[in-house]
């Protein structure tokens, strides 16, 4: 799919969605920038194309998109619920712990040892996600990590700046 407003009528259509401007300007922005992107800035985003998109709109919008299987809600233990546009493939995910890049990748050898150890155990699975977390080259390279402390929980982008070495 091109992405075109066209393209996300046909597609709201073809999910039993009505198409309304808010709407179609949020879908496009969560189509065209793939990203794992949160409310508030779909709210930014989605009314620089249609100005007055209310933020209620946007979460019920958000919640018809996930409820038809169109967007994913991703929560990568910060407290922020993102939001991705679907693929066809499945993918896992890399977290930096300092900056909070989000890194998507695909790795068919994971995927065949998934299915050999449900196998091996009479498992069936209807689902699964991974998110490796850590520290990204560029934080790495810049000398950015987290204070070494037992691990609490996930702290990305602000929160994680506060846990730096010097």
């Amino acid at each position: 799919m091109g992405g075109t407003k066209r393209d996300i009528r046909g597609l709201l259509r073809a999910h039993g969605i009505t198409c309304s401007n808010p709407r179609i300007a949020i879908t496009s922005v969560l189509y065209e920038l793939g990203l794992h992107i949160d409310a508030a800035e779909l709210h930014r985003t989605a009314n620089l194309r249609v100005p007055g998109i209310g933020r209620a709109t946007i979460y019920r919008t958000l919640q018809l998109l996930r409820d038809r299987g169109l967007v994913a809600e991703r929560e990568f233990g910060d407290g922020l619920r993102r939001y991705e546009f679907r693929s066809e493939s499945h993918h896992d995910h890399l977290i930096c712990l300092v900056c909070g890049s989000i890194l998507e990748f695909e790795e068919p050898s994971i995927e065949a040892l998934q299915v050999q150890v449900a196998s091996r155990h009479g498992f069936e699975v209807l689902r699964h996600r991974l998110e490796l977390y850590g520290h990204c080259r560029s934080c790495r390279e810049n000398g950015k990590k987290l204070v070494d402390r037992p691990f609490t929980g996930v702290l990305t982008g602000h929160r994680a700046a506060e846990e730096l070495r010097e």
